[in-house]
């Protein structure tokens, strides 16, 4: 218990240290004229902030502290034949079918299976799966992930066009399209549309990187959600970090 409590707490710092970035994003946008940034509150089906120019036009954009963070994380479950997902989005999708046909996928179910005992376990993503007759426990999933032989990752694709897949993920996937991405001291058009004429130097977002699965125990329920990371992005002359000595894509507007 006073694990999972220190994982919940280092989780509401990080997601401070996050919403302060976002923020500290925005005045970088909103010290220029001609366009305005805020940070409305909507659902996880939008993207950070909401981008708009004088003219009444508008876009969104993606705030990333870091390269290493995450770029989506859909959810997906194992009903028992297959994998599945609720989840609209492309990267969903593309989990969903890497899962379905991949051995070292197959082998995690095999052998939660007969760890588990359940001849044909589930594996669902939230808490109200647990109740399933089939799901795995809680408490036997922790089990078989303290093993030592035994990895968290039950997907791992190596060298797969990530930036491919997040840009499909941003324009398609969001109930608005976001067009643009700040990650760490570097900032991206994601597709080449740049609806709001910024400087055609900007790097388009793209790169490879691992696909990743992973099975996280750690809250009152297990989840298994993508890790999709790119390995290296371009590198941008433009940013909106706070104390960046790069130039502010938005400058003349």
């Amino acid at each position: 218990m006073r694990d999972l409590i220190q994982e919940i707490r280092e989780l509401q710092i990080e997601s401070a240290k996050s919403d302060k970035y976002e923020v500290d994003v925005a005045a970088s946008i909103n010290a220029i004229k001609g366009v305005t940034a805020e940070r409305p509150k909507v659902s996880t089906a939008y993207a950070d902030v909401l981008l708009t120019l004088d003219s009444g036009h508008h876009t969104w954009l993606e705030v990333k502290m870091s390269h290493t963070d995450n770029l989506s994380n859909p959810r997906m479950f194992y009903n028992g034949k297959k994998w599945v997902t609720s989840y609209k989005t492309s990267a969903a999708k593309v989990a969903v079918e890497l899962l379905n046909k991949s051995a070292q996928t197959k082998k995690f179910i095999k052998s939660i299976a007969e760890f588990s005992k359940i001849a044909k376990p589930e594996v669902p993503t939230n808490k109200g799966g647990l109740n399933n007759t089939n799901a795995v426990p809680l408490q036997v999933m922790k089990a078989y992930f303290e093993q030592d032989s035994v990895n968290r990752y039950i997907l791992n694709v190596e060298n797969y066009d990530l930036g491919a897949v997040v840009t499909d993920h941003y324009i398609n996937g969001k109930a608005e399209p976001a067009e643009y991405m700040q990650a760490g001291d570097d900032f991206y058009l994601i597709g080449k549309t740049n609806p709001f004429k910024l400087p055609k130097n900007i790097p388009v977002l793209s790169g490879k990187g691992n696909f990743r699965v992973r099975v996280s125990t750690r809250s009152a329920f297990y989840e298994v959600q993508a890790e999709i990371k790119i390995a290296e992005m371009p590198k941008s002359k433009y940013s909106l970090m706070p104390g960046t000595t790069k130039l502010n894509p938005f400058a003349k507007l």
